[in-house]
């Protein structure tokens, strides 16, 4: 039996792609300043969406600008400890609150710098709606990180619940699924378009159940209870 649902966070319960136009908002703030590039926050989502790679060199660099590599850590760091402007979208919190409706326990596990991802957490308001939030860096760096089985060992602990009662809902193939390897937890992918929605499936691991929308996660769940 299921007894609790645990989420990714990015691109998963909310689009990534907005925080990442949060924090460009805040750097083209500075380059306007610095560098006087007109529109530089826009300039920076349409490169971004061209490419993901060495967006700050390439705006620099279209812009005449002659910069450093300290210039761009400096700009880097003012995107990374930025305060972000998110909201979490409705249709998560209907599937968060169904399932607490429902009895489930609920948690989150997330990647990345903890300071990052707390700041993501508290804009989004989102332990409002969870039971236990794990950021998995505050476990001992990144190689704590997914599929490292030890965020949801310790998740488990914190719901009182066990290993094998508990769902996984994420989004990345490279990442989200491949728990499985290690530990008898059943998971759950919501398709989308997010950053890394096209990864291969990491040893071949494939999810127990997809979902095109995180609203047909709870109906995934009754099907795998």
């Amino acid at each position: 039996m299921i007894k609790a649902v645990v989420f990714d966070l990015d691109d998963t319960l909310y689009p990534e792609r907005d925080y990442v136009f949060s924090g460009f908002d805040v750097v083209g703030a500075t380059l306007e300043e610095r560098y006087g590039i007109q529109n530089a926050g826009q300039r920076l989502k349409e490169l971004f969406l061209q490419d993901r790679k060495n967006v700050y060199g390439r705006i620099l660099d279209e812009s005449g600008v002659s910069y450093s590599q300290k210039d761009i850590e400096d700009i880097s760091a003012i995107y990374r400890g930025h305060k972000p402007v998110l909201s979490l979208p409705c249709r998560s919190e209907t599937v968060l609150t169904q399932l607490r409706e429902k009895g489930y326990k609920l948690g989150i596990i997330t990647d990345g710098r903890d300071y990052q991802q707390r700041a993501k957490i508290a804009a989004l308001r989102v332990e409002n709606f969870v039971d236990a939030i794990i950021v998995t860096d505050e476990l001992g760096g990144e190689q704590m990180r997914k599929p490292n089985p030890v965020a949801f060992v310790e998740m488990a602990k914190m719901l009182s619940v066990a290993v094998e009662e508990t769902v996984y809902v994420g989004d990345n193939p490279n990442k989200d699924f491949a728990v499985k390897k290690f530990l008898p937890i059943k998971t759950v992918e919501v398709k989308g378009d997010g950053v890394y929605a096209f990864s291969q499936y990491r040893d071949g691991i494939l999810p127990d159940v997809s979902v095109d929308d995180i609203r047909e996660v709870a109906s995934a769940i009754e099907k795998l209870s």
